[in-house]
């Protein structure tokens, strides 16, 4: 199945200063809503929902999902709140990160989030991270970042990485890739047939050459959307 990554998917919910019984059910047991902030994601688990079984049982939460743009507290509030999800057994990101000195890889995804879930089976993912230049910056290449991505076991992994002029970014991902948004990634890209993307956003200094759009339209079968962000001309 394609997994939306975009927040209109679901109503948006607010829960600041909100009462406790405003909203709150005994017998929801699934809820599927866009919040405006991550903090109403973590109200969601002080016991409004009583039997909810994908979100609010920690203990027992078997399932959870979590879709978050432009975050730049990924390690002082996502990594957290995983960490507490030691039973699940199906987790769903998609994330993109900003204002973080290194690339979330997969040392990073396996140390932080993965041995803490002994029972989890299913890690479908998306992980974009933005650094900004900085002295200390190290250019890591793609082959790099797919070393790193051996220690998820199981399963099939892919990443890229590119440097413009303000810094660095680098995507990793679950191979197939199951959602639908892809987004700043650069001229080049991995022989992957991205079945499910339907908008695409591709950033580059380096002019777009017509092989590129031939292998967008091959690799993006579905696309309905292209933007491009370019300072030359393709000609």
């Amino acid at each position: 199945s394609i997994v939306g990554s975009s927040m209109s998917h679901y109503p948006v919910l607010a829960l600041h200063d909100v009462p406790p019984t405003t909203f709150s059910s005994s017998i929801l047991t699934k809820l599927c809503i866009t919040t405006n902030v991550f903090d109403d994601c973590l109200r969601l688990l002080n016991g409004r929902l009583k039997q909810l079984t994908t979100l609010n049982d920690l203990p027992n939460l078997k399932c959870f999902s979590l879709t978050c743009d432009f975050i730049d507290a990924c390690d002082a509030q996502i990594v957290p709140l995983l960490r507490h999800m030691s039973y699940l057994e199906e987790l769903t990101v998609y994330l993109s990160i900003e204002n973080r000195d290194t690339f979330v890889d997969g040392t990073h995804l396996h140390n932080e989030i993965l041995i803490h879930m002994p029972q989890l089976h299913s890690f479908v993912f998306y992980i974009r991270t933005d650094i900004g230049t900085t002295d200390s910056m190290r250019k890591l290449s793609n082959n790099d970042i797919q070393q790193t991505l051996k220690k998820i076991k199981n399963q099939k992994v892919g990443c890229m990485t590119y440097y413009p002029t303000f810094g660095g970014i680098c995507h990793v991902f679950s191979i197939p890739f199951l959602f639908d948004r892809l987004e700043m990634i650069g001229n080049t890209f991995p022989n992957i047939i991205f079945n499910n993307v339907t908008f695409l956003m591709v950033f580059d200094s380096i002019a777009f050459k017509c092989e590129f759009f031939i292998r967008v339209a091959r690799f993006f079968p579905l696309l309905k959307e292209l933007q491009i962000s370019n300072c030359r001309s393709p000609l």
